[in-house]
């Protein structure tokens, strides 16, 4: 019977120590890697996106889906204020409107292109219908966005957010975690 030869037998403590510091560095390193570049967490504060996401969750969004695709109606999105990823600039809201179509918002019903929307798998009442109400004409590159409960949600239809420049989406946000048995997948 023949002898089986191991290869780390041949090799002292010291190289293997200094191998496995190795891989521990590289597997290090590339998780840095995706969290910087393609993925991003941040917190939520407020009640804009509930049940969906709680306030005082942890969302992590993908960075790079939106570099391969368009976003789609009711993704859930990550935007930013002023075109940085800082945390606090950083709101998450559902796509309603996509690019060339016209948002309107009347008496708390959502109408793309003059036709009917329904939202209510999605969103609570809506009880404003902000600059909406007469109607928003998306620019090739802009969407119009929602909060799950639009009565504590700045959104689109607030002349302080309106359409959303695509420049401005940092990525589609897939998972919210509110403690650590508290994960779910956002669809």
């Amino acid at each position: 019977m023949k002898n089986k030869i191991y290869l780390y037998e041949d090799r002292g403590v010291f190289s293997r120590i200094l191998e496995t510091l190795t891989e521990v560095m590289v597997v290090a390193a590339l998780g840095l890697f995706l969290a910087q570049y393609l993925f991003l967490s941040a917190s939520t504060v407020s009640k804009s996106m509930e049940p969906t996401i709680e306030p005082e969750s942890t969302v992590f969004i993908d960075r790079i889906v939106y570099s391969m695709k368009a976003p789609e109606r009711f993704d859930v999105v990550a935007f930013s204020r002023s075109g940085t990823s800082l945390e606090r600039d950083v709101l998450i809201r559902r796509v309603i409107g996509l690019p060339g179509e016209e948002v309107r918002i009347s008496k708390g019903v959502v109408y793309i292109n003059g036709h009917k929307l329904d939202v209510s798998r999605y969103t609570s009442e809506i009880t404003s219908d902000g600059i909406a109400g007469d109607g928003l004409l998306l620019g090739e590159n802009e969407y119009f966005v929602l909060g799950d409960t639009p009565a504590n949600s700045e959104d689109s239809r607030s002349s302080t957010i309106g359409a959303i420049d695509r420049e401005l989406l940092i990525g589609k946000v897939w998972l919210t975690v509110k403690s650590v048995t508290e994960l779910r997948l956002i669809r």
